[in-house]
């Protein structure tokens, strides 16, 4: 008998993407790399500063995005390398809850992120999705080149 792994390391086939979709993730990745050598950034700190500045470009609300999930997950959200062909949970979900917001479909977000973000992180968490939902970050990314299935 092996033991089973959870949902969060098993990597997921990505379904089919627009190349908008591909973009945003691509992005979503790159900034994951980056932020691993940035300096922490609190969450209500970088709402703070998006909401004080009139024009937020794609960028500046995926890295905020990025650089503050691991304090409303309650823990570092996976990301696989770009050019990846498949996808984390983290990943599959964030790409849900992004849809979800985009078609105003209020009850899928609702349900995605009651189900993993802690209730004390739920606004400012919305603001930040609602950013990277709305901006230019779905067509301003760099697109990243597809490589071998993660594993």
């Amino acid at each position: 008998m092996t033991a089973s792994t959870g949902p969060r390391d098993v990597p997921s086939p990505a379904p089919a993407q627009t190349g908008e979709d591909r973009t945003l993730l691509a992005h979503l990745r790159l900034e994951a790399l980056q932020c691993r050598a940035a300096a922490r950034l609190d969450l209500t700190d970088a709402c703070l500063h998006l909401s004080a500045t009139r024009e937020v470009s794609g960028t500046e609300a995926v890295r905020a995005l990025v650089r503050t999930l691991d304090q409303a997950l309650g823990r570092a959200p996976r990301f696989f390398r770009p050019g990846s062909i498949d996808r984390s949970f983290d990943e599959a979900w964030l790409m849900a809850l992004v849809h979800a917001v985009q078609r105003g479909d209020e009850a899928s977000a609702t349900f995605l992120l009651r189900s993993r973000v802690a209730p004390s992180a739920l606004r400012s968490t919305i603001f930040l999705l609602s950013r990277v939902a709305t901006s230019d970050a779905r067509a301003a990314a760099p697109e990243a080149p597809a490589t071998r299935r993660a594993g």
